[in-house]
Order: C-alpha cells, then structure tokens, then sequence
C-alpha cells in the first residue's frame, strides 16, 4: 500500500491478501470484478484492490485479478 503525498488523490493498488491479513480476515478466492460472474475464482494473493482515494465512499473500491490490474496500470488508469 503506497500512501505517499503525490499519489494520495489518484487511484491505487493494494493486494487484497495483504489487506485481508491485516485485517485478520482468512479467505482463500475472490472474483475479479473487471471478469465478471463467469470469470473463475482467483486466489487471493493474485487479487488487487482497486481504490479512488479522491473519493471517500467505499463504494468506490473493487476487486481485480493480476492480469486486468495490469492492463489497468499499464494503460495509465492507476498509479
């Protein structure tokens, strides 16, 4: 997780095993949101979380696997 002053009103990646364990929550797949119902459940260790930090509604979070995350850093959409 990178909180750094420059970054702090963009969007970022955080992985989503490494939030799940400091919240002390135990969860062995989720679904990436940007494959949809049918993608096939991912282990959490390949999942990101996607958040807008310039908004402060939880909404605004969502779950990505490896690959979408990356097409979505690699074509500028987070930092």
């Amino acid at each position: 997780m990178t909180d750094i002053l420059e970054t702090r009103t963009h969007l970022s990646l955080d992985n989503y095993a490494d939030v799940l364990a400091l919240a002390d929550i135990v969860r062995a797949t989720g679904r990436c949101v940007a494959c949809g119902p049918a993608g096939h459940a991912v282990r959490t260790d390949a999942l990101w979380i996607v958040h807008d930090r310039t908004s402060s509604d939880l909404g605004s979070v969502a779950i990505l696997c490896a690959r979408h995350a990356s097409e979505w850093a690699r074509g500028g959409h987070v930092l």
